[in-house]
């Protein structure tokens, strides 16, 4: 079982990725993380060294020569968005968007110290998060299991799992 969690910065992909993994058993991966590892910079300094394209070919790099299987995946927020990303990994795995109204999705960036690149100079995080929602929702939409990720962890990790099971 291969599952891939998707959604806004913020949805709660990484807290939920490891109490699923955990539950399930399996592993757990974060793409950032991977990248980072790869290319042996933060994201931050990938974005500013070489640019968001070449962050989004890294992405698109890892997804086609994705090898993993038994495993809990946290993606970025952007990577379903390109180059049918969205397509490839309903190919290899069950697809979970965790929706998240933007006032919480505003509400948890603003109490992290945020090295998120493409949220970290900006002026007005909820115009951003609002127009990214728009941009983004058409691939999220493909997911194959959409969860209100707007509770309590251990809920919506309850929830993936009944999903996967019904």
């Amino acid at each position: 079982m291969t599952i891939f969690l998707i959604g806004m910065p913020g949805c709660g992909k990484t807290t939920i990725g490891k109490l699923l993994a955990e539950s399930l058993q399996i592993s757990f991966f974060d793409t950032d993380t991977i990248i980072s590892s790869l290319e042996e910079m933060t994201i931050s300094e990938i974005f500013v060294r070489h640019g968001e394209a070449y962050f989004r070919k890294l992405e698109t790099d890892l997804l086609s020569n994705w090898k993993l299987h038994n495993a809990v995946i946290a993606t970025g927020g952007g990577l379903p968005c390109h180059d049918n990303l969205i397509e490839r990994i309903n190919e290899i795995g069950t697809s979970v968007w965790l929706k998240v109204p933007v006032a919480i999705l505003e509400q948890r960036l603003n109490m992290e110290a945020t090295t998120r690149p493409l949220i970290e100079n900006k002026d007005n995080v909820t115009k951003w998060l609002k127009e990214s929602l728009r941009l983004r929702s058409p691939f999220y939409s493909d997911a194959k299991i959409r969860i209100n990720a707007n509770e309590h962890p251990d809920i919506i990790t309850k929830r993936i799992l009944r999903q996967l099971y019904t």
